[in-house]
């Protein structure tokens, strides 16, 4: 099988200045996110490639219109649970209905907000095929998952496959947005070669609130730097340069085509 890069997106409301007592309205929250989706979704047609979307269905109702978008452009919308800051096990399930009724399509996969440890039994009751919210490395104060499994394997108990987001080998840098913004860009190439080479395929995530300026908000400087024009830029060339070296598909597609040689 050819080698594969794996673009996702947590398409949810821009919820995260909350998190640093700034606050800001739901509206807001939407308009931001919305504003992200409209710049990133030109830089995806502009390269003609396709990626997995894990929406909050709370963002999906208010944004149809953009959802059907995204559909009619080939990719994957995947859960993102109801709302981004409000953890609730039933959304595990309620989540995907709700997405399904908008897309008309079935929901395979599942992203749990800020990769929160869930029962996996739940994920594999409400029906999902896969769960991706392993980052399989350590981030001090967010969690420790430096020795489990690096690539994409099944869950002995569900038989779920679990799709952990791409790290380097043998240190296990993460390749995902905060590095894709505040380590040079080289070194992060370098990076992703590295791991492409060794696991025959890539899978990074962003959120769609990045590609607006977000240079207002009172949040850390590591988070909003490189927002809006600057973080278009480097992901229209990311791609420009990386569609050499490996196929963008869809989650689902990818483990479609991994089941037959599995």
């Amino acid at each position: 099988m050819e080698r594969v890069i794996l673009l996702t997106f947590d398409l949810e409301e821009f919820d995260l200045p909350l998190e640093y007592n700034v606050e800001i309205n739901q509206q807001t929250q939407l308009e931001i996110s919305t504003k992200g989706l409209k710049n990133l979704m030109d830089v995806l047609k502009r390269n003609k490639v396709v990626a997995t979307f894990f929406t909050t269905a709370y963002y999906a109702e208010n944004n149809i219109s953009l959802i059907q978008e995204l559909i009619s452009d080939g990719h994957e919308i995947a859960s993102h649970f109801y709302y981004h800051s409000d953890y609730n096990p039933s959304h595990i399930l309620q989540s995907k209905r709700k997405l399904e009724e908008i897309t008309h399509q079935k929901v395979a996969g599942i992203r749990i907000p800020r990769l929160r440890k869930t029962d996996i039994n739940l994920i594999k009751d409400a029906g999902y095929l896969y769960d991706s919210s392993l980052n399989p490395t350590f981030l001090p104060g967010r969690y420790n998952n430096f020795f489990k499994p690096r690539t994409l394997f099944r869950d002995s108990g569900t038989n779920l496959f679990i799709l952990p987001f791409s790290v380097s080998p043998v240190i296990r840098v993460p390749l995902f947005w905060l590095t894709f913004k505040n380590i040079s860009y080289q070194i992060f190439i370098f990076l992703c070669m590295q791991t492409l080479q060794k696991d025959s395929y890539l899978h990074l995530y962003f959120h769609p609130w990045e590609f607006t300026d977000l240079s207002d908000f009172k949040i850390p400087s590591y988070i909003k730097r490189k927002s809006g024009k600057k973080i278009i830029d480097r992901l229209d060339n990311f791609i420009k340069l990386m569609k050499g070296r490996g196929k963008f598909v869809t989650i689902v597609q990818y483990l479609h085509e991994k089941e037959k040689i599995m």
